[in-house]
């Protein structure tokens, strides 16, 4: 990847104030992008900020929950103010939830689905007319390997993803002509905080976390999909075979993910 295919661009990084979001904070900023860093915590933002002092380019802490369509919109038009356009956007704020569907309250899905859906459709809404504006733009969907592979215990979380794809899909289809692309990330099990906050995984935890990907290799990748014009990016090679599982050999791959995703309670975090 050359070193300064970001250099200047602007990006905007939702769920910015830790895990993933922090690490791609810190991936673009090497590149030398002008970075506008997202999430409720303004205390957690300025932390990241701090990290990112001597690195090139400048940083917009903006305080928001992605969940309220008027807070994204003073977002974007806060953004727009400061650097004048939007040229990626990486839709990364998401939660967790593990549990049988059977066990959950509407509430907690209609929950979910406010992050992990419709906080990207808002932020979508609001950017993509300035990018049609100016025929020119990516956006950056952190799914999941629960995007195209269900898991038990996991049915509400993959419920939201699916729909963050096909969401995904349908939009690179319509951007196509303004010379806007769609890149979806599928990260496999990686090491951040996202676990602790998930509803009931410290619980009834399903999957095992003896082999995680560091944030920032996550990024690391998802900066060089992007740098090289990819549509999406499948991480792990777990995740790799299950994609291709899906495809070809659809009951192994349930036999697998049952014999393998199952109740591992795990101590709180401390």
């Amino acid at each position: 990847m050359k070193p300064a295919v970001f250099k200047d661009k602007v990006v905007l990084i939702t769920g910015a104030s830790s895990g993933i979001g922090r690490a791609l904070a810190m991936a673009f900023s090497v590149q030398g992008a002008q970075v506008a860093l997202v999430a409720r915590t303004e205390a957690h933002l300025r932390d990241v900020e701090q990290q990112l002092t001597a690195l090139p380019g400048r940083r917009l802490v903006i305080p928001a929950d992605v969940r309220n369509p008027q807070q994204v919109e003073h977002v974007v038009q806060t953004v727009m103010e400061q650097f004048k356009r939007v040229d990626v956007l990486v839709n990364n704020a998401g939660k967790g939830y593990c549990g049988e569907l059977a066990d959950m309250t509407a509430a907690d899905m209609y929950d979910l689905f406010e992050t992990n859906f419709f906080g990207p459709f808002h932020f979508y809404r609001s950017v993509v007319p300035h990018m049609i504006q100016r025929r020119s733009g990516l956006i950056i969907q952190v799914s999941s390997v629960s995007g195209f592979c269900a898991v038990p215990l996991g049915g509400a979380y993959c419920a939201t993803k699916f729909a963050l794809e096909a969401m995904s899909d349908s939009a690179r289809l319509e951007l196509q002509s303004h010379n806007i692309r769609v890149l979806v990330v599928r990260p496999g099990v990686t090491n951040t905080s996202f676990f602790d906050h998930a509803k009931n995984f410290r619980v009834r935890n399903p999957f095992s976390l003896s082999r995680m990907m560091s944030p920032d290799t996550v990024a690391r990748q998802v900066v060089q999909a992007a740098a090289s014009g990819r549509r999406e990016c499948v991480l792990t090679a777990e995740a790799k075979i299950s994609y291709w599982l899906k495809r070809i050999a659809p009951r192994l791959l349930d036999h697998i993910i049952i014999r393998y995703v199952k109740p591992r309670p795990t101590a709180p975090a401390r």
